[in-house]
């Protein structure tokens, strides 16, 4: 059997992409030898799937490069780890950062990765890509789950942790994309990686949300005329900002609904003042992180997603397993996953969005079917085990 190694940063950061790849390292667990790589060691949260191990290492050093600078120094780690940490900030700001890593990270990490058939880096932003890219013997695929173009120029960080892809991904075998769109987004910032980008997809655990969909929640949405529900990380490229002004807008009009917001994140903390300051406290409810959001997804009448960048979002796909309309902003594949399933309407990202999500809402048209997600998932499972396969 073939040896794959899953490389991630932060097993523990939940994400869709992580929640993807559980997911794909499932199916795929009685055909291939699975291992994963992690910088950080799982926690009590996360459920690696069965067969599948996760190699030790060094963790409290390891660590220590996927947390926040901020959260490194406000911890009670040891001194010499935050100064390492303070120093890597610097490299890579000066633009070194992989001469740091080769010297303080990569050595901490005690396994022959030569050994494996094919390596999988999990995350874009991933500070093994380097490491990987290196490598000789295995076979190398970056799995791409965000909108590459947008998300690169996001901001300064994201700026600073792609400038050398294109060197990097020179020396990988596959690019995978999620969608056609950041596929083409990727080649049009990257033009020498065109002819190894591919589009797969991710797969969806169609008997796994359906289970959890039916157990019992004790948080109900109250009797009300709409019922919203917002699902995910919250953090800047949700605009949190823009979902915030289309829920006063709908109390200053009258409309009688509810919206739940579930997750967990660095913006957190901002959201919940601008409820208070919008005085929408009985309107918008934060749930935090919940275990089994689907009941929930379930019985409401939207799920709303107004990013400002997606990839291809795994909530999307949930909503469609489940029959439930979604209402998104037309961003990175999005428009690819509500054109191929038929499950809601896609806006524009504009300044003001209020009114045309006013018109959606209350025209109630009638939600088109599209393909099956059984056949794409078929699909998309023969796309990854031939990736896997050829050489």
């Amino acid at each position: 059997m073939k040896r794959i190694l899953y490389v991630f940063d932060d097993i523990n950061y939940m994400s869709g992409a992580q929640k993807a790849t559980f997911y794909q390292m499932d199916c795929l667990r009685k055909q291939y030898i699975i291992d994963v790589l992690s910088l950080s060691k799982p926690n009590k949260m996360v459920e690696v799937p069965g067969r599948v191990l996760v190699l030790k290492q060094l963790w409290e050093e390891t660590d220590t490069y996927t947390c926040s600078f901020r959260e490194i120094m406000l911890s009670k780690r040891a001194f010499l780890l935050k100064i390492k940490r303070a120093l890597y900030v610097l490299a890579m700001r000066l633009g070194c950062g992989e001469y740091f890593l080769e010297h303080f990270l990569y050595n901490k990490i005690e396994y022959d990765l030569e050994s494996y058939d094919v390596i999988i880096v999990v995350s874009e932003a991933s500070k093994l890509k380097e490491l990987i890219g290196k490598l000789k013997k295995p076979k190398k695929l970056q799995w791409i789950h965000t909108d590459y173009a947008a998300w690169s120029g996001f901001s300064e960080w994201t700026k600073m942790v792609t400038k050398k892809d294109p060197e990097i991904y020179k020396r990988f075998d596959i690019i995978v994309a999620l969608s056609e769109h950041c596929k083409q987004g990727l080649i049009n910032k990257i033009p020498s990686i065109d002819n190894k980008v591919i589009v797969i997809p991710n797969l969806v655990n169609i008997k796994e949300i359906c289970k959890k969909a039916e157990e019992s929640s004790q948080i109900k949405f109250p009797e009300v005329d709409y019922k919203f529900i917002t699902v995910g990380r919250i953090d800047r490229e949700k605009n949190f900002d823009g979902i915030l002004k289309v829920c006063k807008k709908l109390r200053d009009d009258g409309i009688d609904y509810c919206w739940f917001i579930v997750g967990d994140g660095p913006m957190r903390k901002n959201v919940e003042q601008k409820i208070k300051e919008y005085n929408l406290s009985d309107n918008v409810k934060m749930l935090g992180r919940l275990e089994n959001p689907y009941p929930l997804m379930k019985n409401s009448d939207y799920f709303i997603l107004l990013s400002t960048y997606e990839g291809t979002p795994v909530t999307i796909d949930e909503c469609a397993v489940l029959k439930v309309p979604v209402i998104a902003t037309a961003v990175g594949g999005v428009r690819e996953q509500m054109e191929r399933y038929g499950t809601g309407e896609v806006l524009e990202l504009v300044d003001d969005i209020y009114e045309k999500f006013l018109n959606v809402i209350t025209t109630h048209r009638e939600i088109e079917k599209g393909i099956s997600i059984e056949t794409l998932n078929r699909i998309n499972k023969e796309k990854i085990v031939r990736v896997l396969e050829d050489r």
